[in-house]
Protein backbone atom coordinates (compact mmCIF):
# COMPACT_ATOMS: atom_id res chain seq x y z
CA UNK A 1 0.00 0.00 0.00
CA UNK A 2 2.83 2.40 -0.62
CA UNK A 3 4.41 4.22 -3.52
CA UNK A 4 6.75 7.16 -3.68
CA UNK A 5 5.25 10.62 -3.25
CA UNK A 6 7.91 13.03 -4.41
CA UNK A 7 5.77 16.09 -5.09
CA UNK A 8 2.31 17.43 -4.22
CA UNK A 9 -0.58 16.01 -6.21
CA UNK A 10 -1.35 18.12 -9.26
CA UNK A 11 -4.79 19.62 -8.78
CA UNK A 12 -5.64 20.29 -12.45
CA UNK A 13 -4.90 16.68 -13.39
CA UNK A 14 -8.26 15.28 -14.46
CA UNK A 15 -7.31 11.63 -14.90
CA UNK A 16 -8.17 9.05 -12.25
CA UNK A 17 -5.38 6.64 -13.14
CA UNK A 18 -4.11 4.15 -10.61
CA UNK A 19 -0.72 5.80 -10.10
CA UNK A 20 -2.38 9.09 -9.19
CA UNK A 21 -4.87 7.37 -6.88
CA UNK A 22 -2.05 5.58 -5.10
CA UNK A 23 -0.29 8.90 -4.55
CA UNK A 24 -3.50 10.39 -3.17
CA UNK A 25 -3.96 7.39 -0.90
CA UNK A 26 -0.44 7.65 0.50
CA UNK A 27 -0.86 11.38 1.07
CA UNK A 28 -4.07 10.86 3.05
CA UNK A 29 -2.60 8.01 5.07
CA UNK A 30 0.40 10.20 5.98
CA UNK A 31 -1.91 13.01 7.09
CA UNK A 32 -3.64 10.57 9.44
CA UNK A 33 -0.31 9.22 10.70
CA UNK A 34 -1.19 5.83 9.17
CA UNK A 35 -4.02 5.43 11.68
CA UNK A 36 -7.01 6.33 9.53
CA UNK A 37 -9.14 3.20 9.91
CA UNK A 38 -10.24 0.97 12.77
CA UNK A 39 -7.94 -1.80 11.53
CA UNK A 40 -5.15 -2.37 9.02
CA UNK A 41 -7.26 -5.14 7.52
CA UNK A 42 -10.03 -2.63 6.70
CA UNK A 43 -7.46 -0.16 5.35
CA UNK A 44 -6.04 -2.82 3.04
CA UNK A 45 -9.49 -3.87 1.83
CA UNK A 46 -10.42 -0.28 0.91
CA UNK A 47 -7.09 0.18 -0.87
CA UNK A 48 -7.66 -3.00 -2.86
CA UNK A 49 -11.16 -1.84 -3.83
CA UNK A 50 -9.78 1.51 -4.98
CA UNK A 51 -7.31 -0.29 -7.25
CA UNK A 52 -9.90 -2.70 -8.65
CA UNK A 53 -12.90 -0.35 -8.89
CA UNK A 54 -11.96 3.24 -9.84
CA UNK A 55 -15.67 4.01 -10.17
CA UNK A 56 -15.85 4.03 -6.35
CA UNK A 57 -13.95 7.33 -6.45
CA UNK A 58 -16.44 8.98 -8.81
CA UNK A 59 -18.78 11.34 -7.01
CA UNK A 60 -21.37 13.98 -7.81
CA UNK A 61 -21.66 17.31 -6.02
CA UNK A 62 -25.16 18.74 -5.48
CA UNK A 63 -25.64 22.41 -4.62
CA UNK A 64 -28.62 24.73 -4.19
CA UNK A 65 -29.67 26.78 -7.17
CA UNK A 66 -30.82 29.54 -4.81
CA UNK A 67 -27.23 29.84 -3.56
CA UNK A 68 -25.85 30.36 -7.04
CA UNK A 69 -24.05 33.63 -7.66
CA UNK A 70 -21.21 34.58 -9.96
CA UNK A 71 -17.86 35.85 -8.76
CA UNK A 72 -16.71 39.29 -9.88
CA UNK A 73 -14.10 41.98 -9.39
CA UNK A 74 -15.42 44.89 -7.33
CA UNK A 75 -14.62 48.58 -7.84
CA UNK A 76 -11.58 48.27 -5.58
CA UNK A 77 -10.11 45.50 -7.69
CA UNK A 78 -10.83 42.71 -5.18
CA UNK A 79 -12.25 39.38 -6.24
CA UNK A 80 -15.70 38.72 -4.74
CA UNK A 81 -16.41 35.04 -4.26
CA UNK A 82 -19.12 33.39 -6.31
CA UNK A 83 -20.78 30.16 -5.22
CA UNK A 84 -18.42 28.07 -7.36
CA UNK A 85 -15.41 29.79 -5.71
CA UNK A 86 -16.73 28.99 -2.24
CA UNK A 87 -17.35 25.34 -3.06
CA UNK A 88 -13.95 24.95 -4.71
CA UNK A 89 -12.20 26.47 -1.68
CA UNK A 90 -13.75 23.80 0.55
CA UNK A 91 -12.87 21.03 -1.89
CA UNK A 92 -9.28 22.09 -2.52
CA UNK A 93 -8.18 23.12 0.97
CA UNK A 94 -9.81 21.03 3.69
CA UNK A 95 -8.54 20.99 7.25
CA UNK A 96 -7.92 17.27 7.77
CA UNK A 97 -9.32 17.06 11.30
CA UNK A 98 -11.66 19.78 12.45
CA UNK A 99 -13.58 19.39 15.73
CA UNK A 100 -14.27 23.05 16.30
CA UNK A 101 -10.55 23.62 15.68
CA UNK A 102 -7.51 21.98 14.14
CA UNK A 103 -6.24 18.85 15.89
CA UNK A 104 -2.49 19.24 15.50
CA UNK A 105 -2.05 16.24 17.80
CA UNK A 106 -3.72 13.97 15.26
CA UNK A 107 -2.34 15.22 11.95
CA UNK A 108 0.67 17.05 10.60
CA UNK A 109 0.43 20.19 8.46
CA UNK A 110 3.82 19.34 6.98
CA UNK A 111 2.30 16.17 5.52
CA UNK A 112 -0.58 18.22 4.09
CA UNK A 113 1.94 20.51 2.39
CA UNK A 114 4.04 17.63 1.07
CA UNK A 115 1.06 15.60 -0.13
CA UNK A 116 -1.40 18.20 -1.40
CA UNK A 117 0.62 21.38 -1.77
CA UNK A 118 -1.15 23.79 0.59
CA UNK A 119 -0.62 24.97 4.14
CA UNK A 120 -2.68 26.15 7.10
CA UNK A 121 -2.68 29.77 5.93
CA UNK A 122 -4.01 28.80 2.50
CA UNK A 123 -6.63 26.52 4.02
CA UNK A 124 -8.01 29.44 6.03
CA UNK A 125 -7.85 32.02 3.24
CA UNK A 126 -11.60 32.22 2.72
CA UNK A 127 -13.36 33.81 5.72
CA UNK A 128 -15.66 31.51 7.69
CA UNK A 129 -18.59 33.87 7.26
CA UNK A 130 -18.40 33.27 3.50
CA UNK A 131 -17.95 29.55 3.98
CA UNK A 132 -21.18 29.56 5.98
CA UNK A 133 -23.16 30.81 2.98
CA UNK A 134 -22.64 27.76 0.76
CA UNK A 135 -24.29 24.36 1.07
CA UNK A 136 -23.66 21.21 -0.90
CA UNK A 137 -23.70 17.44 -0.70
CA UNK A 138 -21.32 14.86 -2.17
CA UNK A 139 -22.78 11.50 -3.20
CA UNK A 140 -21.25 8.38 -4.67
CA UNK A 141 -21.27 4.58 -4.77
CA UNK A 142 -19.60 2.38 -2.17
CA UNK A 143 -18.73 -1.24 -1.67
CA UNK A 144 -19.77 -2.61 1.72
CA UNK A 145 -17.43 -5.25 3.13
CA UNK A 146 -18.65 -8.78 3.77
CA UNK A 147 -19.30 -9.55 7.45
CA UNK A 148 -20.43 -12.87 8.93
CA UNK A 149 -23.50 -13.91 6.89
CA UNK A 150 -23.64 -10.55 5.05
CA UNK A 151 -22.01 -10.76 1.63
CA UNK A 152 -20.09 -7.91 0.03
CA UNK A 153 -22.55 -5.60 -1.64
CA UNK A 154 -23.19 -2.16 -3.15
CA UNK A 155 -24.70 0.98 -1.66
CA UNK A 156 -24.33 4.78 -1.82
CA UNK A 157 -23.31 7.39 0.75
CA UNK A 158 -24.41 11.04 0.84
CA UNK A 159 -22.11 13.43 2.70
CA UNK A 160 -23.46 16.76 3.91
CA UNK A 161 -23.46 18.92 7.04
CA UNK A 162 -25.99 19.98 9.65
CA UNK A 163 -26.38 23.43 11.19
CA UNK A 164 -23.61 23.70 13.75
CA UNK A 165 -24.64 25.36 17.01
CA UNK A 166 -22.07 23.30 18.91
CA UNK A 167 -20.72 26.42 20.60
CA UNK A 168 -21.40 30.17 20.52
CA UNK A 169 -18.23 30.60 18.47
CA UNK A 170 -19.36 28.60 15.44
CA UNK A 171 -20.01 30.62 12.32
CA UNK A 172 -23.57 29.33 12.05
CA UNK A 173 -24.34 30.37 15.63
CA UNK A 174 -22.92 33.84 15.07
CA UNK A 175 -24.78 34.38 11.82
CA UNK A 176 -28.14 32.89 12.83
CA UNK A 177 -28.40 33.29 16.61
CA UNK A 178 -26.15 36.05 17.88
CA UNK A 179 -28.08 39.30 18.49
CA UNK A 180 -31.08 38.02 16.53
CA UNK A 181 -34.73 37.81 17.49
CA UNK A 182 -36.23 34.45 18.38
CA UNK A 183 -38.58 34.72 15.40
CA UNK A 184 -35.65 35.24 13.01
CA UNK A 185 -33.59 32.46 14.58
CA UNK A 186 -36.28 29.80 14.29
CA UNK A 187 -37.34 30.92 10.82
CA UNK A 188 -33.77 30.88 9.52
CA UNK A 189 -33.11 27.54 11.19
CA UNK A 190 -36.17 26.04 9.51
CA UNK A 191 -35.13 27.32 6.09
CA UNK A 192 -31.57 26.03 6.45
CA UNK A 193 -32.62 22.65 7.76
CA UNK A 194 -35.16 22.25 4.98
CA UNK A 195 -32.39 23.09 2.50
CA UNK A 196 -30.23 20.30 3.95
CA UNK A 197 -33.04 17.75 3.65
CA UNK A 198 -33.73 18.90 0.10
CA UNK A 199 -30.03 18.44 -0.74
CA UNK A 200 -30.15 14.88 0.58
CA UNK A 201 -33.16 13.99 -1.54
CA UNK A 202 -31.73 15.67 -4.65
CA UNK A 203 -28.43 13.85 -4.11
CA UNK A 204 -30.23 10.51 -4.11
CA UNK A 205 -32.30 11.45 -7.16
CA UNK A 206 -29.11 12.32 -9.08
CA UNK A 207 -28.02 8.69 -8.88
CA UNK A 208 -31.13 6.77 -9.90
CA UNK A 209 -32.36 5.92 -13.36
CA UNK A 210 -35.76 5.40 -14.87
CA UNK A 211 -37.96 2.89 -13.04
CA UNK A 212 -35.63 3.00 -10.00
CA UNK A 213 -36.40 4.18 -6.49
CA UNK A 214 -34.17 5.52 -3.71
CA UNK A 215 -34.11 4.33 -0.12
CA UNK A 216 -32.50 7.00 2.07
CA UNK A 217 -31.41 6.09 5.60
CA UNK A 218 -30.49 9.14 7.69
CA UNK A 219 -29.80 10.11 11.30
CA UNK A 220 -31.36 13.13 13.00
CA UNK A 221 -28.81 15.34 11.31
CA UNK A 222 -27.91 18.36 13.46
CA UNK A 223 -29.96 17.19 16.45
CA UNK A 224 -27.22 16.02 18.79
CA UNK A 225 -24.17 17.99 19.88
CA UNK A 226 -24.89 20.54 17.14
CA UNK A 227 -27.59 22.04 19.38
CA UNK A 228 -25.38 22.18 22.45
CA UNK A 229 -24.92 25.96 22.49
CA UNK A 230 -28.68 26.55 22.36
CA UNK A 231 -28.92 25.06 25.84
CA UNK A 232 -25.96 26.95 27.25
CA UNK A 233 -26.07 30.30 25.48
CA UNK A 234 -29.75 31.10 24.83
CA UNK A 235 -33.07 30.98 26.62
CA UNK A 236 -34.79 29.24 23.70
CA UNK A 237 -36.01 25.69 24.32
CA UNK A 238 -34.09 23.13 22.22
CA UNK A 239 -37.41 21.46 21.46
CA UNK A 240 -38.37 24.46 19.35
CA UNK A 241 -35.43 23.72 17.05
CA UNK A 242 -36.30 20.04 16.99
CA UNK A 243 -39.85 21.02 16.05
CA UNK A 244 -38.45 23.06 13.15
CA UNK A 245 -36.57 19.94 12.03
CA UNK A 246 -39.82 18.01 12.03
CA UNK A 247 -41.64 20.74 10.11
CA UNK A 248 -38.85 20.88 7.54
CA UNK A 249 -38.96 17.11 6.99
CA UNK A 250 -42.74 17.14 6.61
CA UNK A 251 -42.38 19.98 4.08
CA UNK A 252 -39.84 18.22 1.84
CA UNK A 253 -41.71 14.93 1.96
CA UNK A 254 -44.86 16.70 0.79
CA UNK A 255 -43.36 19.08 -1.75
CA UNK A 256 -40.74 16.93 -3.51
CA UNK A 257 -41.84 16.35 -7.13
CA UNK A 258 -44.16 13.40 -7.62
CA UNK A 259 -41.74 11.78 -10.05
CA UNK A 260 -39.15 11.63 -7.24
CA UNK A 261 -39.63 8.06 -6.09
CA UNK A 262 -37.94 7.66 -2.71
CA UNK A 263 -38.38 6.54 0.87
CA UNK A 264 -36.76 8.55 3.64
CA UNK A 265 -36.04 6.52 6.77
CA UNK A 266 -35.21 8.60 9.83
CA UNK A 267 -33.13 6.77 12.44
CA UNK A 268 -33.35 7.82 16.10
CA UNK A 269 -30.78 5.81 18.05
CA UNK A 270 -31.78 6.84 21.57
CA UNK A 271 -35.31 8.20 21.90
CA UNK A 272 -34.70 8.99 25.58
CA UNK A 273 -32.50 11.92 24.48
CA UNK A 274 -35.59 13.72 23.21
CA UNK A 275 -38.87 14.94 24.64
CA UNK A 276 -41.58 12.36 23.97
CA UNK A 277 -43.64 15.04 22.19
CA UNK A 278 -40.92 15.25 19.52
CA UNK A 279 -40.92 11.48 19.04
CA UNK A 280 -44.71 11.48 18.83
CA UNK A 281 -44.56 13.97 15.97
CA UNK A 282 -42.51 11.50 13.94
CA UNK A 283 -44.79 8.64 14.99
CA UNK A 284 -47.68 10.66 13.63
CA UNK A 285 -45.78 11.36 10.41
CA UNK A 286 -45.17 7.63 10.06
CA UNK A 287 -48.91 7.01 10.19
CA UNK A 288 -49.31 9.17 7.10
CA UNK A 289 -51.52 11.77 8.77
CA UNK A 290 -49.85 14.64 6.93
CA UNK A 291 -50.01 13.56 3.31
CA UNK A 292 -46.45 12.26 3.06
CA UNK A 293 -47.55 9.68 0.48
CA UNK A 294 -45.75 6.70 2.01
CA UNK A 295 -42.38 8.39 1.63
CA UNK A 296 -41.45 8.12 5.32
CA UNK A 297 -40.15 5.35 7.55
CA UNK A 298 -39.00 5.58 11.17
CA UNK A 299 -36.41 3.51 12.97
CA UNK A 300 -36.01 3.74 16.75
CA UNK A 301 -33.58 2.20 19.21
CA UNK A 302 -30.09 0.73 19.14
CA UNK A 303 -30.94 -1.70 16.33
CA UNK A 304 -33.50 -0.20 13.96
CA UNK A 305 -32.49 3.36 14.92
CA UNK A 306 -28.82 2.79 14.08
CA UNK A 307 -28.28 4.58 10.76
CA UNK A 308 -25.67 1.99 9.78
CA UNK A 309 -27.57 -0.99 11.12
CA UNK A 310 -30.17 -2.90 9.12
CA UNK A 311 -29.19 -1.10 5.94
CA UNK A 312 -31.14 -2.89 3.18
CA UNK A 313 -29.42 -4.35 0.14
CA UNK A 314 -29.62 -2.56 -3.17
CA UNK A 315 -31.63 -4.23 -5.90
CA UNK A 316 -31.93 -3.58 -9.62
CA UNK A 317 -34.93 -1.35 -8.93
CA UNK A 318 -33.87 0.20 -5.60
CA UNK A 319 -30.69 2.08 -4.72
CA UNK A 320 -29.78 2.51 -1.06
CA UNK A 321 -28.28 5.70 0.42
CA UNK A 322 -26.82 6.24 3.88
CA UNK A 323 -26.47 9.86 5.00
CA UNK A 324 -23.19 10.89 6.58
CA UNK A 325 -23.65 14.10 8.64
CA UNK A 326 -20.12 15.17 7.87
CA UNK A 327 -18.02 18.30 8.25
CA UNK A 328 -17.66 20.08 4.91
CA UNK A 329 -14.72 22.08 6.27
CA UNK A 330 -12.76 18.88 6.76
CA UNK A 331 -11.84 15.79 4.80
CA UNK A 332 -14.61 13.23 4.40
CA UNK A 333 -14.20 11.11 7.51
CA UNK A 334 -13.01 14.03 9.64
CA UNK A 335 -11.11 12.42 12.54
CA UNK A 336 -11.47 8.93 11.00
CA UNK A 337 -10.61 6.15 13.48
CA UNK A 338 -10.20 8.70 16.28
CA UNK A 339 -13.66 10.23 15.77
CA UNK A 340 -16.30 8.89 18.14
CA UNK A 341 -19.20 10.19 16.05
CA UNK A 342 -21.57 9.12 13.28
CA UNK A 343 -19.11 10.39 10.68
CA UNK A 344 -16.27 8.36 12.16
CA UNK A 345 -18.50 5.26 12.29
CA UNK A 346 -19.78 5.66 8.72
CA UNK A 347 -16.44 6.37 7.00
CA UNK A 348 -13.75 4.67 9.11
CA UNK A 349 -15.58 2.16 11.35
CA UNK A 350 -14.23 4.23 14.27
CA UNK A 351 -13.75 2.22 17.46
CA UNK A 352 -14.77 -0.92 15.50
CA UNK A 353 -18.37 -0.44 16.61
CA UNK A 354 -20.04 -1.21 13.26
CA UNK A 355 -18.22 -3.99 11.41
CA UNK A 356 -21.38 -4.64 9.38
CA UNK A 357 -20.90 -1.25 7.70
CA UNK A 358 -17.23 -1.17 6.69
CA UNK A 359 -17.27 0.55 3.32
CA UNK A 360 -15.30 2.58 0.78
CA UNK A 361 -16.88 6.04 1.28
CA UNK A 362 -13.47 7.47 2.26
CA UNK A 363 -12.76 7.38 -1.49
CA UNK A 364 -15.34 10.16 -1.93
CA UNK A 365 -12.71 12.68 -0.82
CA UNK A 366 -12.39 15.12 -3.74
CA UNK A 367 -8.69 14.52 -4.45
CA UNK A 368 -9.65 11.01 -5.54
CA UNK A 369 -11.97 12.56 -8.14
CA UNK A 370 -10.14 15.60 -9.56
CA UNK A 371 -13.00 16.28 -11.98
CA UNK A 372 -14.82 17.89 -9.05
CA UNK A 373 -12.27 20.72 -9.14
CA UNK A 374 -13.10 21.63 -12.74
CA UNK A 375 -16.82 20.96 -13.29
CA UNK A 376 -17.01 23.06 -16.50
CA UNK A 377 -14.26 21.09 -18.22
CA UNK A 378 -15.86 17.89 -17.01
CA UNK A 379 -19.29 18.93 -18.31
CA UNK A 380 -17.81 19.83 -21.70
CA UNK A 381 -16.48 16.30 -21.93
CA UNK A 382 -19.94 14.91 -21.19
CA UNK A 383 -19.55 14.15 -17.48
CA UNK A 384 -21.72 16.28 -15.18
CA UNK A 385 -20.09 16.28 -11.74
CA UNK A 386 -21.81 19.36 -10.26
CA UNK A 387 -25.61 19.48 -10.28
CA UNK A 388 -28.03 22.12 -9.08
CA UNK A 389 -31.11 21.29 -7.06
CA UNK A 390 -34.50 21.68 -8.68
CA UNK A 391 -36.89 24.36 -7.50
CA UNK A 392 -39.45 22.92 -5.11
Amino acid sequence: MSSSLSSPISVPQNVMNLERQMRCWNAYMAIYKNNAFSSKELEGWIYDKMCAHPELCKTTLIYHNEDRQDGYINNKGYHVYGSDDKIRENLLYPIPIYWGGERDDLFDWDEVRKGFGYNKIRANHMPDELRDTIRYAIVGPVKVKAYKDISEHNAHVIHTEGINFESPTTTAFQSIVLNKSKEFILSEYYKRHRAILKLIIEAAMSQIGEDQTAFIQAPMIGAGCFLRAIKSATDIDVDEFLHMQYMALMSVLNSAPQNYTFTYKLCIYDTSEFNKDIIELYDCLLQGNHGTSGRFELGKGAIDGNVIGNVPFETEKKKVFVVNPGDLRSCIGNGMSNENSVEGYIVADAKGYNPQWQNTSFLHNPYFNPQLFDPVKSANSGNIVWRETMEW
